[in-house]
């Protein structure tokens, strides 16, 4: 007779799906990831290609031709904005995945030594922290794109709970630019911040999970080792 209660069976099936869910959804988010770093790497690259060829033929042709006629071959207007806000995005898009498969910075070379309860804690912390901390970006983030009510203002939840769109994006920072390229802000903020909201809530996932390991007694496998191949035997011998 199984030992697993048909409760306890129905909610860790209930996980697992919630798990497959958020594990798509956090590819599908380090996959953006992936292309601002594309995009970064080909902005530096063609930027640095075209310095060093305006450089050859400042170098090179600039006493026998005219200047002017390569005058528009020049670095990338903006290059390192466009740089800084390519990898921005990366680095919040990337945040779910790293979350998900607990590829976190860990120090582990104590955990041999302890015991599996204590591991088992020691992970739930761990998660617990991360998701202190996603909770505290979101929130410091949030006025990154919204202006705080001010004492005759009513705060942004009263807004959008009683359905005041208009009053609540008026709130919205449209006015910040970048210096050189003059691009608003407010967007790439805005997917930083749903970033950071679906970390949090990977964050609340996995906290569960170590919750529910804590009791089980069972171990995170954030990544599945292959299992070796069976010797081969001579039917002959």
């Amino acid at each position: 007779m199984s030992d697993v209660s048909p409760p306890k069976r129905g909610l860790s099936a209930r996980i697992e799906r919630v798990g497959r869910w958020l594990t798509a959804a956090t590819g599908v988010f380090a996959v953006i990831g992936g292309l601002g770093l594309l995009f970064a790497i080909v902005i530096t690259c063609i930027s640095i290609l075209l310095k060093v060829t305006r450089r050859i033929l400042d170098f090179t042709l600039s006493e026998v031709a005219n200047p002017e006629i390569w005058a528009g071959i020049k670095p990338i207007l903006g290059e390192e904005e466009l740089v800084q806000y390519a990898v921005g995005t990366a680095l919040f898009s990337a945040l779910p995945w790293v979350m998900m498969k607990r590829g976190h910075v860990r120090i582990d070379i104590f955990e041999p030594l302890f015991s599996g309860l204590l591991n088992r804690v020691l992970n739930l912390l761990a998660d617990l922290s991360l998701l202190a901390v996603s909770y505290m970006i979101l929130t410091r983030q949030w006025y990154l794109l919204f202006k705080k009510a001010r004492r005759s203002q009513e705060p942004m939840p009263d807004l959008i709970w009683s359905g005041d769109w208009q009053g609540a994006l008026g709130r919205l920072r449209v006015q910040p630019e970048s210096q050189i390229l003059s691009m608003k802000l407010w967007p790439f903020y805005a997917f930083a911040e749903l970033c950071i909201a679906f970390f949090m809530v990977v964050a609340l996932y996995c906290t569960v999970q170590s919750l529910l390991r804590l009791f089980d007694g069972t171990k995170p496998s954030p990544k599945p080792t292959p299992r070796p191949s069976p010797p081969t035997t001579n039917a002959g011998a």
